[in-house]
């Protein structure tokens, strides 16, 4: 009897966090899993539901951006299901799936394909080709390629997961997801038109289906916000990225990672609409929830400190700049190497400020080693080392070096001429 009474609690349990889960009442749901995990640990190591709780309360907490507690959780649930089922199962496809969803919010892509991969093809060695398991994870693999920038592989995966999911169920969320997904893809090559089209139909459906004050509504509207933007329509885009500014605090709370990259998306617009100030602003909201979300010693914080320098240095507010810059070439430096890529963008923006600030010694001094890293990176005829050589000739006109000016100018010209004509 005790034991019946304890698997009634524990399904009445899930069931609720489930039903929770979509209505993105996070907190709820985790408290609701928190008590089946408890519950579970008592149980036989034979018994299923101990992975399964650690599993579902490790998808919630990737919903809400605890992501370094979901990821020992989806490595604990795939120990106990390997011993249970052996190395191929529904249950480890799925934690994989999760895993690798995982490792795709924390832009983790090359370990988040890898995953995804393997996912996909335990699913498709143990389910039918119709399974609907089939096409969420095709989805999900075609978005990590899309990022990555392997356009050719993320389409053929991105539309055999529309077309499946518009032939069974063409008003759900999963479509909506879909169209998400080739929004973004559409975007980035360039059809805007398609991309505005995808969004504007995966947020109708996600209106009607989870409705407008989910989490998932709020990323469409994000997307469609950012094709707008991408198409110069700024007065459509602005009142959308408020709006899910507005979404993402009511549902996650002030201080939610989600809630930051909507104030990064904000000042980046606000860059673009010739409005500093308010830029300014909100970079400065974005970077200490940043700081409290990643910790200050992150180099995530890169961007953010980079994006208001420069717009300290171009409102002549320079000596709020430099440290913001100092710093990011620290962070930089100690998370990715001194001659990263991330690096040679920082020191060339320190080195434009100090062009600005007249400071021609110390300008030719960084720019000096920003060339010599970006060329190492991506050689002479990249734009960014074009870029770099006009400002290094710059700094060395400020010093009256004219002769190594001219010749500093001459390389940048042939490297434009190389990018012109890469045979020559």
């Amino acid at each position: 009897m005790a034991e019946s009474l304890k698997l009634e609690t524990w399904k009445a349990n899930e069931d609720a966090a489930a039903h929770a889960s979509k209505l993105a009442h996070f907190s709820e749901a985790e408290k609701l899993l928190l008590a089946n995990k408890e519950m579970s640990e008592k149980l036989p190591s034979e018994d299923a539901r101990f992975p399964r709780t650690i599993f579902d309360l490790a998808q919630v907490y990737r919903a809400e951006g605890k992501y370094s507690e979901a990821l020992p959780l989806y490595a604990r649930a795939l120990e106990i299901y390997t011993r249970l089922y052996g190395q191929e199962s529904r249950e480890i496809a799925d934690t994989l799936e999760g895993e690798g969803e995982l490792f795709y919010s924390l832009n983790d892509y090359a370990q988040a394909g890898q995953i995804l991969t393997k996912s996909l093809a335990m699913r498709q060695r143990l389910l039918p080709k119709d399974s609907p398991y089939i096409a969420q994870v095709k989805n999900d693999l075609g978005e990590v390629y899309t990022a990555t920038g392997a356009f050719d592989q993320a389409e053929p995966l991105l539309t055999e997961a529309f077309a499946f999911r518009k032939q069974t169920s063409p008003t759900s969320s999963d479509i909506a997801e879909s169209l998400e997904a080739l929004g973004v893809l559409y975007r980035k090559t360039g059809r805007l038109n398609e991309s505005e089209s995808s969004f504007r139909d995966a947020v109708s459906i996600y209106g009607k289906t989870v409705g407008g004050e989910h989490p998932d509504y709020a990323v469409a509207l994000e997307n469609l916000a950012l094709t707008c933007e991408a198409k110069r329509d700024f007065d459509t885009a602005e009142p959308l990225l408020y709006r899910v500014l507005e979404i993402r605090k009511a549902v996650f709370g002030p201080e939610h990672r989600d809630v930051a990259a909507s104030l990064d998306n904000l000042a980046a617009l606000k860059k673009l609409e010739h409005r500093p100030l308010e830029a300014a602003a909100l970079y400065e909201q974005a970077i200490p929830l940043w700081e409290k979300i990643l910790g200050k010693d992150s180099s995530d914080l890169s961007p953010d400190l980079n994006n208001l320098a420069a717009i300290y240095d171009m409102g002549n507010d320079r000596l709020k700049a430099e440290p913001l810059l100092l710093r990011a070439i620290a962070l930089d430096e100690k998370a990715l190497g001194p001659e990263s890529p991330e690096v040679g963008t920082d020191l060339n923006n320190l080195a434009f400020l100090y062009l600005l600030s007249h400071r021609f010694d110390e300008s030719e001094k960084t720019y000096r080693r920003a060339l010599a890293i970006r060329i190492k990176a991506f050689g002479e005829a990249d734009p960014a080392v074009v870029e770099t050589l006009g400002s290094y000739a710059s700094a060395l006109r400020g010093l009256h070096r004219y002769p190594e000016a001219i010749a500093v100018e001459n390389r940048m010209h042939a490297a434009e001429a190389k990018q012109t004509n890469p045979s020559k």
